[in-house]
């Protein structure tokens, strides 16, 4: 049966002649939506062009061979259309030289085809992970002794200054971190460069003006701005017919401080006006009228307010701005050695790997780089290289462009036409899903083009893929209303809005059983018999398995609803990070701890900020009821005996 795209999906299947980034949400079907396009493509023979002439680029190496599968299927469906067909039997012989490849494989090609353009020794090899950390602990006692044995007072003063009770092991661990946060940037060794001047401010008024001062600025507006909503919604809670009335004059005075904090445009306005926000004490007065419940929460909100306030003075305005900036031109020389001290490791590390022939990951997107571009100064021209690859691309596929970096943002810019005005790029990413960051991926990327391409219409264009194909209305309404509340532009770096916002696109029978469950449970005591992990995993498992003896599921190929097996993997995927196997893991005694036991325990750490300002009435049975304003989505809590909810429960949706 042929598939029926919306008129979204089609879109971004037909339009050509521009720069094009697709916010694909989750389930909304992206991967049709790119396989398509390549196989309309490549079969069209009106406007012929060839796979080979396509550089498709995914995440994963699994990504890539299912793409060339599924591109492969397309390919032969057409073909079985049109035996006959020259072109198209073509690209089925072309399809198994084509790029559709990981970054690190397509820099590897072009290291392969192009080492004489870099000097690079043909006959390298990629070293292994134990083996570049072997080169790196060499590497670096070499570094430190010759520096001891230079008599460097710089150097000795950076010790000193980095390492408190003399661990030379603090200052390794620097300088390993320093030059692997510089190696996701193009040209390392120029942005270290440009970090010697970081902490040159000659006054409060630079300092405050100079890049981390605007940041800082804007963090605590951010913390403030969070501190006032919680603290309307303690409002909020005082102005309900049974709510704690006597807090209110006290809350609204407090409230007002905190808006006045929000209007703050410097370091200098809240070093002065944080210190003077003044609280008053509660009220005593009782009032059987007032829910015990309201007049506790309210009391743990404001308290919470109070706690990040105070932390705030304490962390960033313990010292006066005066000393803050006299420290920072003490520190100036230390930070100046430690980069010096950075970039002779990475000269060091280069020479280890040249005399072994090898090359690590990130030598590999830099090496790419260097054949691809030439930098010289401030100017960064493409080489011939590159532009050869311009003229032999017909357009640059990117899967999962949420989790590029900006090493393979310029590699791929590169080799794509548009620094000479034929725009070719066609990406395809979701930001709400971006989890790389701590491995250096760079989501600003994508929300820049996700701002700016709306504005940028011919050349560079925008298409949201906001319909969920994978999942029960019950499903989509529930992230929507966890997101709805947890995201922002601040926190996320996107507004979780109308846009991006999932809506249902998939077809199911009707199910009574189908709800969004909430579990919240304990967190692990120390002396618990099984660590957070397996106790994680085993409620997972259980969950899992309980489903699995009866729970209706859709069965693609009929249509209809039916209990059937299924597959193993999924349960032993969901055990796999308790550390033991399924069958130990099952027999695996579990310490009681109360009413709830027998339906929850710690399941997956999540954030329990969705939570804050509703009613959350426990039962006695182990049940919480959440009760929100937010239709049509009813959420029902299992609870695991603890009555100290807001403090002690993490929580995770499960669909079911």
């Amino acid at each position: 049966m042929a598939v029926t795209f919306t008129s979204e999906q089609q879109r971004a299947i037909d339009l050509h002649g521009c720069n094009i980034l697709v916010s694909a949400a989750a389930g909304s079907g992206k991967t049709a939506v790119l396989v398509e396009r390549i196989v309309q493509m490549v079969c069209n023979e009106r406007n012929p062009v060839d796979i080979d002439r396509l550089l498709i680029v995914t995440f994963t190496n699994a990504a890539a061979a299912e793409m060339r599968e599924r591109i492969a299927a397309g390919i032969s469906k057409r073909l079985t259309e049109c035996p006959e067909s020259e072109h198209i039997q073509r690209q089925a012989t072309l399809l198994h030289n084509a790029q559709i490849t990981t970054i690190d494989s397509f820099c590897l090609f072009l290291l392969r085809n192009h080492f004489n353009e870099i000097g690079l020794d043909p006959a390298f090899r990629i070293a292994d992970e134990g083996e570049i950390k072997l080169m790196q602990q060499e590497a670096l006692a070499e570094l430190i002794e010759d520096s001891y044995a230079s008599g460097s007072e710089d150097f000795r003063f950076c010790v000193e200054y980095f390492c408190p009770g003399g661990k030379e092991s603090v200052l390794e661990q620097h300088i390993l971190n320093l030059s692997r946060y510089a190696a996701s940037f193009p040209w390392p060794a120029r942005w270290l460069e440009e970090r010697k001047n970081d902490y040159s401010a000659a006054s409060v008024e630079e300092m405050c003006g100079s890049p981390y001062g605007r940041y800082l600025t804007g963090h605590l507006r951010q913390m403030v701005s969070g501190c006032v909503e919680k603290l309307a919604r303690v409002r909020a809670l005082c102005e309900e017919p049974d709510g704690p009335y006597m807090y209110g004059e006290l809350v609204d005075g407090e409230l007002e401080q905190l808006e006045e904090l929000l209007s703050c445009g410097s370091l200098e306005a809240y070093a002065v006006k944080l210190p003077a926000v003044k609280y008053g004490r509660l009220p005593s007065k009782k009032d059987d009228s007032v829910s015990q419940w309201k007049r506790e929460a309210a009391k743990e909100m404001r308290a919470g307010v109070k706690d990040s306030i105070r932390e705030m003075e304490e962390r960033f305005f313990a010292t006066t701005l005066e000393l803050a900036a006299r420290q920072g031109r003490a520190c100036l020389k230390p930070v100046t050695t430690l980069i010096d001290l950075v970039l002779d490791f990475d000269r060091r590390m280069q020479e280890k790997k040249q005399e072994k022939k090898v090359i690590d990951f990130s030598d590999m997107e830099h090496y790419a780089l260097d054949i691809l571009l030439d930098a010289e100064g401030e100017e960064i021209r493409p080489s011939t290289v590159a532009k050869e690859y311009r003229q032999h691309f017909a357009e640059i596929l990117t899967d999962e462009y949420q989790d590029s970096n900006l090493v393979q943002e310029y590699l791929l810019k590169a080799v794509s036409g548009e620094e000479d005005g034929r725009f070719n790029r066609f990406m395809v990413g979701d930001v709400k899903q971006s989890i790389y960051k701590f491995r250096l991926a760079r989501p600003e990327l994508f929300l820049e083009k996700y701002e700016t391409y709306e504005h940028q219409a011919p050349a560079c264009q925008r298409i949201d893929l906001a319909k969920n194909f994978r999942s029960r209305v019950q499903v989509v309404d529930a992230v929507n209303d966890v997101f709805g509340r947890m995201m922002s532009t601040e926190v996320g770096g996107i507004a979780y809005d109308h846009r991006a916002a999932l809506y249902a696109g998939a077809v199911y029978p009707e199910n009574d059983g189908c709800v969004s469950e909430l579990i919240l449970v304990d967190k692990p005591d120390k002396d618990d018999e099984l660590s957070a992990k397996q106790a994680e995993a085993l409620a997972i498992a259980r969950k899992i398995k309980s489903l699995r003896e009866g729970f209706p599921v859709t069965d693609r190929a009929g249509g209809g609803d039916a209990p059937r097996p299924w597959g193993q993997n999924l349960l032993d995927d969901a055990v796999a990070v308790g550390g033991k196997d399924l069958d130990n893991l099952y027999h695996q005694p579990v310490p009681r701890r109360g009413a709830g036991d027998k339906n929850s325990h710690p399941l997956i750490a999540a954030h329990a900020a969705p939570l804050a300002g509703n009613r959350l009435n426990l039962q006695d049975d182990g049940f919480v009821f959440l009760q929100h304003n937010t239709p049509p989505v009813t959420l029902w809590l299992h609870y695991s005996g603890k009555k100290e909810v807001r403090q002690n429960l993490r929580g995770v949706y499960i669909h079911v």
